[in-house]
């Protein structure tokens, strides 16, 4: 992952769960949710933290479709944010979100603009 994304403590607990057995399954990766909260007032990213449970400010989550492997260790998730949703929002935060809703990856970029006739696609690789 770059710089600005951080895998949480939740999911590599559950993940160094899993691989030695002491759990049998993880939730896959349900929802990418979008916020406003990765940059400072200048536009800079904010590092994410691996403790966080949640996203700064969340606006909202979008399910995600099947993934693509780019290569074989990297999964990559996509979604489509439609013209009428979040119109004169400032996107600066994404989060991998679990088919519970627990945050499982984060990534931080400046912030994108997005205008009431505009749709927006946003990808996020989750790399091992």
């Amino acid at each position: 992952m770059a710089e600005n994304s951080i895998i949480t403590k939740f999911r590599r607990e559950q993940l160094a769960k899993v691989t030695s057995g002491q759990i049998a399954s993880i939730d896959k990766i349900a929802y990418i949710a979008l916020g406003d909260g990765g940059a400072t007032p200048e536009g800079t990213p904010i590092a994410p933290n691996e403790e966080q449970t949640t996203l700064v400010n969340e606006l909202k989550r979008y399910e995600v479709g099947a993934p693509e492997f780019p290569v074989s260790t990297t999964a990559r998730y996509t979604i489509t944010v439609p013209e009428a949703d979040l119109a004169g929002q400032k996107i600066s935060e994404l989060g991998l979100l679990d088919a519970q809703g627990k945050l499982c990856a984060v990534r931080n970029c400046s912030p994108k603009g997005k205008d009431a006739d505009e749709t927006f696609t946003f990808v996020f690789d989750d790399e091992f």
